[in-house]
Order: C-alpha cells, then sequence, then structure tokens
C-alpha cells in the first residue's frame, strides 16, 4: 500500500506542480539585478542570508507575515514571556550558540530549574492517578512487563530501548529504508495493543495526529539526536527575555533589505536569472533564489519551470504538526491547594500542560502553557479560540477544582491555522524519507531550499541553521 500510495502521489504532484503560472502582467519593470534572494525570515533564512553577506553578496530578505522569525514567536506581552514555538537548545547546539553569539544575546542555562520540576502529574479518564500507583491502577492498557510507563513517555522510551537504525546520521541512506514504517507498525511489535498506542501515542502526538501517520524511522533518527545532544552537556539553553531577541539580533546585522508582508506567488528561474514575484505585483531579480519557507507555503507559489518528480511529490504531501498552544495566566497557585503537580499529562479535551518557570526564582510559575497535538488540536481549531479556551479552563477546573477561578485563559495560537505556517513542524509519513528526503532538498534551477525539514543532522533550530549553511554553499559554489 506505500508504494501504490506513493506512486500515485508522484504523479499526482507532477502535474499539479510542473505548471506555470505568467508573471502578471502589471508588475513592476527591471527591477535590480541582486546576487540572492531568500525567502522567508525564519532563523534559516537570516542565517543563509548573513552567511552570503559575509562572503559579499547583495541579498534581499522577503518574508510573507507581518514580523521575522516563523516559528520562533515570543509574547512578549504575557507574564514570563512564554515561548509559543521554539523554546529551548541544549548543549550540543553548536550553530545555535554561536548564532546567539554574533547576535548579542544572551544565553541563559534553564537546567537547575528544569531538574527542579516535578514531574507531571497523570490523568486518565478524568480521574488522577498517582505515579506510583500507575502499574497497578485498572486504567493501565500496557502489557505487564511496560506498566511501569507514564503513557507520554512510553514511545520514546521503546524508541530510545529498541532502536534499530545503528548510525542514526543515515538515516535518509538507501541501508535505512526498511525501518521507514509507521510508529504503530514500531509499537506493536513491543508489545502494544491498537488500544494501548492509540491511548499513549495518539492522545498527544509530537508527530503526526495517529501513529499510523507518522514514521518510526524518523523518531529512530530523533533519538539518536537527542542521544547527541545528551552526551555533549547538561544544559538547557534560552535567550534571556525571550527567543525573539535571536531573531532581533540576527535582524539588525543584515546589510540588506528585509521586506514584511512580502507574500510570494511565483518564481520563474531562467538562463539569465531568477525573478520572484509577490501578491502585490512587485518584482525582484537576483542571479539565485534561497527559500527558506515551509513546505505547505510552497504548494502556493508558482514555479518555473516547475517542480517535478519526486520534489514536487515531497512539496504536496509532506505533512506539518497540527499544534495548538493556549497560555494561561494564574492568579492563585492552586497546585499548592491541592498538592498536585501543575505539570499535567491527560487524554482529556484540554490536552497536556506544562508550567512556566521563568520567574525571579526557580520555583517561580509565571504562567501555564496548555498544548492540544494531533486530532485535540485540529477539534479545538474547528471550536474556535474563545470556545476552545473556556473549554480548556472549565476542564481543568473539573479534573482540579482547586483552580476554578484561579486561571485565565490569556492566549490562543493555532500552528494549523497560521497561514503560513499550516503547522508547527514537518514530519514524514511512513515510507516518504526513503522516496522524497533526498529530491526534496535538490536545488531546482536558480532556486535553493532550507528550513529545519531540509535538514540531515540535527533538529528544531539546529536543524533549521544546518540547512542554511548547505544552501548558502550551493549558492557560492553554483
Amino acid at each position: 500500500m506505500i508504494l501504490t500510495r506513493r506512486a500515485f502521489g508522484l504523479g499526482a504532484a507532477a502535474a499539479t506542480l510542473t505548471a506555470a503560472a505568467p508573471m502578471a502582467a502589471k508588475a513592476r519593470a527591471a527591477p535590480a539585478m541582486l546576487d540572492t534572494i531568500i525567502l522567508g525570515a525564519g532563523i534559516s533564512g537570516l542565517n543563509a542570508a548573513l552567511l552570503l553577506e559575509e562572503q559579499g553578496q547583495r541579498v534581499m530578505v522577503l518574508e510573507a507575515r507581518d514580523r521575522a522569525g516563523g516559528r520562533i514567536h515570543t509574547l512578549t506581552n504575557q507574564p514570563g514571556y512564554p515561548e509559543m514555538g521554539f523554546n529551548s537548545m541544549g548543549s550540543g547546539y553548536g550553530r545555535g550558540i554561536d548564532a546567539a553569539r554574533r547576535a548579542g544575546v544572551e544565553l541563559i542555562d534553564l537546567s537547575p530549574r528544569l531538574r527542579a520540576m516535578p514531574p507531571s502529574a497523570l490523568f486518565v479518564g478524568g480521574q488522577h492517578v498517582p505515579r506510583d500507583q500507575w502499574a497497578a491502577s485498572p486504567l493501565n492498557p500496557f502489557p505487564e512487563t511496560l506498566r511501569a510507563m507514564m503513557p507520554g513517555e512510553i514511545t520514546s522510551r521503546l524508541v530510545a530501548q529498541h532502536n534499530p537504525l545503528a548510525d542514526w546520521t543515515q538515516w535518509t541512506a538507501p541501508d535505512a529504508a526498511p525501518l521507514d514504517i509507521s510508529v504503530q507498525d514500531f509499537l506493536k511489535g513491543q508489545g502494544l495493543s491498537d488500544a494501548a498506542i492509540r491511548f499513549a501515542y495518539d492522545s498527544a502526538p509530537a508527530y503526526g495526529s495517529t501513529a499510523w501517520d507518522v514514521s518510526a524511522l524518523m523518531l529512530e533518527f530523533i533519538d539518536g539526536f537527542i542521544k547527541g545532544q545528551i552526551a555533549a552537556g547538561p544544559q538547557t539553553f534560552a535567550v534571556k527575555g525571550g527567543n525573539a531577541n535571536l531573531i532581533h539580533g540576527l535582524r539588525a546585522l543584515l546589510k540588506g533589505d528585509l521586506r514584511l508582508g512580502q507574500r510570494v506567488v511565483a518564481v520563474d528561474s531562467g538562463a539569465g536569472g531568477a525573478s520572484v514575484q509577490c501578491a502585490d505585483g512587485s518584482v525582484h531579480r537576483a542571479a539565485r533564489v534561497v527559500c527558506a519557507l515551509p513546505l505547505a507555503t510552497l504548494r502556493r507559489i508558482w514555479f518555473t519551470p516547475g517542480l517535478s518528480g519526486a520534489q514536487a511529490a515531497a512539496v504536496a504531501t509532506i505533512p506539518y504538526q497540527p499544534l495548538t498552544n493556549i497560555f494561561l495566566t494564574v492568579q492563585r497557585p492552586f497546585w499548592q491547594d491541592d498538592g498536585i503537580s501543575p505539570a499535567m499529562w491527560t487524554n482529556s479535551e484540554m490536552g497536556t500542560m506544562f508550567p512556566q518557570y521563568f520567574g525571579a526564582s526557580d520555583g517561580d510559575v509565571t504562567g501555564l502553557l496548555v498544548q492540544g497535538r494531533g486530532e485535540l488540536a485540529q477539534r479545538w481549531d474547528r471550536m474556535g479560540a474563545d470556545a476552545a479556551m473556556a473549554l480548556v479552563v472549565e476542564t481543568l477546573a473539573t479534573l482540579r477544582p482547586a483552580s476554578r477561578g484561579a486561571v485565565s485563559a490569556a492566549h490562543y495560537h493555532s500552528w494549523g491555522r497560521e497561514e503560513f505556517s499550516t503547522g508547527a513542524w514537518a514530519y514524514f509519513r511512513p515510507g516518504q524519507i526513503s522516496g522524497l528526503h533526498s529530491a526534496m532538498i535538490a536545488p531546482a534551477g536558480r532556486v535553493h531550499f532550507a528550513g529545519e525539514h531540509c535538514a540531515t543532522g540535527a533538529r528544531g533550530v539546529e536543524g533549521a541553521l544546518e540547512s542554511s549553511e548547505r544552501a548558502a554553499l550551493e549558492v557560492l559554489t553554483a
């Protein structure tokens, strides 16, 4: 079935994306020729621009949003400056730490606070189950040898214990293709029933909406990357005053233009250079283009010549993570009243809750970040922000009566509903890594590709920066 679906996707994507729209007749004439145009002002696009400027290139950055940063997004108007996207980096984030140095921002080590945090409380079927009672609980659906594992931890622990990927850096190599199966099949192989997988994975999936939807090979690569981070050191860093300050610092280093509110609609890559047209009719020309946009955004851009084959299939079919954040402000520390951790894993309509420890001292909770992932995020989004926030506050009060009147919903951010993201991060379905990844990142004419989804040796900000280095090198050696 995987091969059949893949073959169909290749044909359909090629037919869709190889048709190219003409540039608008009223486009502005004779724009100045630049060396490189960067599409997207996330950290990958900004870093690519800076690297190229260091080599003497004339660069312009175009961003559709009214802000730079992409999935680095800090709520500077909320207590503790909570992060809606990227939140921290490990000791092994060499590129990220260097970017912070270049940007002139201060990194703070969160690890002492994180280590002092109490573990997540467990609420299953509307009931609080103390962690030391979970193994014997009648609500526990796991086989005897796994009953001591917490639901939110079981997938990552099983992958870590039984990772069949001998060298995680070779996850895209042809030899790894047999491992490109679903997480569902992987967990079944570890003895979990369908019901246990639905409960443990699908309630709050880190990737996808269900275990059927995600490649186990991707999780095995991520496990290897995480183990490398752990080996590099115990620190966990964030930018003082919010991670958006990293973007502000990098942006200040740019010599060329960064233009916000510029939605790209067409890219024409010809023998004499590349032309980029924006929705307002403006046209910009350069020898090369670095596209650091999410694949879901690329689907709305006309390429001439059109993308084709596996590259077109990747753009058309690789999905993005449904993720919605609700930030709660706290008027009273209700967890001190009921004696239960402020962190929560639930299989309820309120999802998972993470206390934010960004106060003056280690124990200060500056707010609560509630996350809906996968199907829950989609349900919240269908309800609308106000109804979803009210549901979360009421569900929390039902599960923990001490919280009634102690919290207020302050902010709703849906990555799935954001026009220029349509999801928090890209993930691979079973069979997509071996079939699409290498083709996805290959240059297409004068266009080069960057972004976390294009990384091969890292995840998160580190992966985004890695991909920007490759794209910049491709431009300089073309």
